[in-house]
């Protein structure tokens, strides 16, 4: 059964669109660190397998660090968006509306192993499947997708399945915000 699109959650539409940038993003990233690693190896009259070698060695580990810096470190400097989310004007909230934290990303990147399974195929299912529109790295890492231009913050209601909370504890004492002792 599909789920309905909750609100400020992100379309799936866009959601794909921007999970291919973010891809072809870090695979361009990889080939681009290869390509002088390639000419020097060749200049230097290196053998075509070790060149071979060195080259997919490069581009894997190009690849990596691309992924990592683009799903994990820009979206905790930046207001939660990794540059394809930024260009389809998404971006990462926790389920209580707050900001993820750099354990957040590190979850949902590492999840990727999960989610990116046959294709992303398994992400996009378990997306339609999920009332929050969630893959599995973001089930485990309590986050949501959202607009960036519709970004709607949980209220009492429990929209995004937030509660409100009308007391604060201030140290050994309870002070209620609204205005009871």
């Amino acid at each position: 059964m599909v789920a309905e699109k909750q609100a400020g959650t992100a379309s799936v539409g866009r959601r794909v669109v921007q999970g291919l940038i973010d891809r072809l993003l870090s695979v361009a990233t990889g080939f681009v660190l290869a390509i002088p690693v390639v000419i020097v190896l060749q200049k230097l009259g290196v053998a075509a397998d070790p060149v071979a070698q060195a080259a997919a060695g490069t581009w894997v580990g190009g690849l990596v660090v691309a992924a990592v810096l683009n799903e994990v470190v820009l979206p905790s400097r930046t207001g939660g968006s990794t540059l394809g989310m930024r260009m389809t004007r998404l971006k990462v909230i926790r389920l209580d509306g707050s900001a993820p934290g750099v354990t957040h990303y590190l979850i949902r990147y590492v999840l990727w192993v999960v989610d990116g399974l046959v294709w992303a195929v398994v992400a996009l299912v378990v997306i339609l499947c999920t009332p929050h529109r969630q893959r599995v790295g973001d089930l485990a890492a309590g986050t949501i997708v959202v607009s960036a231009d519709e970004v709607v913050l949980p209220g009492p209601d429990g929209e995004l399945g937030a509660v409100a909370q009308t007391e604060l504890a201030l140290g050994a004492r309870e002070v209620r915000l609204d205005g009871r002792e």
